[in-house]
């Protein structure tokens, strides 16, 4: 049976309880306070009197080390909402899209 359900925040771990619910069949709605995806992975973006500024505020990178987590966020950094971090490529380090 189908069910509408909400999932509230787009985090790393409010992404991935969406996609498992969307694959099972479910019709599901990610809410979120923020402006985009991401939760503490994101990037802050702030205005100033020189221009727009980034930067990170959260967690550096995050370790993808399960084959299926990491199928998950290669899909993930298809539109953007990750890409791999600047640690060695053994390491599968992830980090926010600014």
């Amino acid at each position: 049976m189908t069910r509408r359900v909400a999932v509230i925040g787009a985090g790393l771990a409010g992404l991935a309880c969406a996609t498992a619910l969307r694959r099972a069949g479910h019709a599901v709605t990610v809410l979120d306070k923020g402006r985009g995806p991401g939760g503490r992975m994101s990037a802050r973006r702030v205005e100033t009197p020189l221009g727009q500024v980034t930067f990170d505020h959260g967690a550096q990178y995050f370790t993808a080390r399960d084959p299926g987590f990491q199928a998950q966020v290669r899909a993930w950094a298809w539109p953007g909402s990750a890409r791999p971090g600047p640690r060695p490529a053994r390491t599968r380090g992830w980090g926010p899209r600014p």
